[in-house]
């Protein structure tokens, strides 16, 4: 998984070839169609332990070593299945992840700790005669673009926040691997690996004084909103069973 899965052209922002850029909202999500797990940060776990499974996996290895730890949010149990993306391109769930609503734009790393700002120049909602502009007629950020990035200045923050909480998780040694099968009564299976989910017991055997420091800086909240999510598990396994049998009837 890549933090740039749902941009097909991403190229930076540039006022000057941008500059009579134009941006009109879509109000659909097909672009994240094919997602079945989206990047989350530390401070969604708790709305999207209302919808979705939260789980961990590693990302790619290095030298050997195990990848990083990642959080996501399950949106499926098949690889290039969002079953909270409809046939209309509708995202249906209370709550939408930040990774999806910060699209177009994105912040991309351009040196070893340069960020400059990206777009989606595939988007259709992009257009130079219909839609909100990008650039005022000074070249500097219209309101449209100024939303976008205060949403991604602040998503790039909680970014670092969630990477010293995932360490501190990883370093405690209480994840243990898991993996999710779903049989269907036609005899069709989903099978779901490579997930890693916290060890209750292994949680409640932590040392005395490390619970109580969780608790204060609300880490302890944050793995318990995980461990809830994933009664969310059984939802996806029902959401994917009534999908197959609406496309068995059309």
């Amino acid at each position: 998984m890549t933090t740039l899965l749902i941009y097909q052209d991403a190229v930076a922002l540039d006022r000057e070839r941008h500059r009579h850029l134009k941006l009109k909202a879509q109000g659909h999500a097909r672009f994240a169609a094919t997602v079945h797990a989206v990047p989350l940060v530390a401070v969604e776990f708790a709305p999207a332990s209302r919808e979705y499974p939260i789980v961990f996996a590693r990302g790619a290895t290095v030298n050997e070593q195990p990848g990083e730890l990642l959080c996501y949010a399950l949106t499926g149990l098949h690889e290039g299945q969002n079953l909270f993306v409809d046939a209309a391109g509708q995202w249906n769930a209370r709550y939408v992840p930040a990774f999806i609503r910060r699209y177009p734009f994105v912040f991309a790393h351009t040196g070893a700790d340069q960020l400059s700002v990206c777009i989606d120049e595939s988007y259709p909602g992009f257009d130079d005669s219909e839609g909100e502009p990008l650039f005022d007629d000074a070249g500097e950020p219209a309101a449209a673009l100024q939303g976008a990035l205060d949403l991604l200045t602040d998503y790039q923050r909680q970014i670092q926040l969630t990477g010293a909480f995932l360490k501190k998780l990883d370093a405690a040694g209480i994840l243990m691997q898991a993996e999710l099968r779903a049989d269907f009564a036609d005899g069709r299976n989903a099978l779901v690996q490579g997930l890693l989910v916290v060890d209750e017991a292994r949680l409640k055997q932590l040392p005395a004084d490390t619970l109580p420091e969780w608790l204060a800086s609300g880490e302890l909240g944050l793995l318990y909103a995980h461990l809830l999510s994933l009664g969310n598990l059984q939802q996806l396994v029902q959401q994917l069973a009534q999908q197959d049998i609406t496309q068995d009837n059309t």
